[in-house]
């Protein structure tokens, strides 16, 4: 089997080609293994895109996070403007991090779920949403279906974030082959944050040759975040590790992957 580098390597040209030819970006992240922190994630990398000139809005449809983790208080949800009964300003609001940020149903909605009208009028919002900002980032979690809560999300990029977690491969496939089972073959992102970049290897490679060999599901490496005690510091400050320590380790990979799902310059996607 191809080792890390190589599939890096061939799945980075794969990944510059998708970016140049599709306009606008969706991307859910979906967690697998414990102790992952999403929100913290979601934030340097939505900060960084805006750094890079991307317009990012932050979509919670996690019915486990609050909006409070984003730094914003919304008066009303996406579903709320679907269905007419709020406007658009009430529900997108600025984060005091710099980017937009939305609540996309209510926690119960999010649970239990939306009629099929109710979902339609919401898709089309929110593949209105796509066209208005560069990239839409969405803290997302599987519905009872085992699918994300729209099709836009669905048609869009999945990515799943593992750590060092003993479960996490478990967990990633688990999530994989639930999607695989009402969705059908396609890719997804595999995001690795808190894990060195030999163990990175390793846990990408296994994951790979799993999804390849029982699902011919094709895994493309987003990127990794490593180990950096500059990211608990700069939770500490309540402010964006790439604000506060922009020359840190774990700082040079958020710039990477910015680079890679946006528009700004990096190593990864240019030429």
């Amino acid at each position: 089997m191809a080792d890390f580098y190589t599939l890096h390597d061939d799945q980075a040209g794969g990944l510059r080609r998708i970016m140049a030819s599709q306009r606008p970006r969706v991307v859910s992240l979906l967690s697998a293994g414990s102790g992952i922190d999403k929100s913290s994630m979601l934030i340097n990398l939505a900060v960084t895109l805006q750094r890079q000139g991307s317009e990012v809005l932050v979509i919670n449809a996690d019915s486990k996070q609050t909006m409070q983790a984003y730094g914003a208080v919304c008066q009303s949800t996406l579903t709320a403007v679907a269905q007419s009964q709020a406007g658009l300003k009430t529900a997108i609001r600025p984060s005091s991090y710099g980017f937009s940020v939305t609540q996309l149903m209510t926690i119960r909605q999010l649970r239990s779920g939306i009629g099929e009208a109710e979902r339609h009028a919401l898709n089309r919002l929110l593949v209105g949403l796509a066209h208005r900002y560069d990239v839409l980032l969405v803290d997302a979690e599987l519905t009872g279906e085992d699918v994300l809560p729209l099709p836009v999300l669905n048609e869009g990029e999945i990515v799943i974030q593992l750590n060092q977690h003993p479960d996490a491969i478990k967990q990633a496939y688990s999530r994989i082959q639930q999607i695989y089972g009402q969705l059908g073959c396609r890719a997804f992102g595999v995001l690795l944050t808190d894990v060195p970049e030999q163990e990175a290897r390793r846990l990408f490679n296994r994951l790979s040759q799993v999804a390849r060999r029982y699902l011919s599901v094709r895994l493309n490496h987003m990127g990794t975040i490593p180990p950096d005690t500059c990211i608990n510091q700069a939770s500490r400050l309540g402010r964006p590790l790439v604000e506060v320590f922009p020359k840190a380790s774990a700082s040079a990979a958020f710039m990477e992957l910015a680079g890679c799902l946006g528009f700004g310059t990096s190593a990864w996607a240019a030429g």
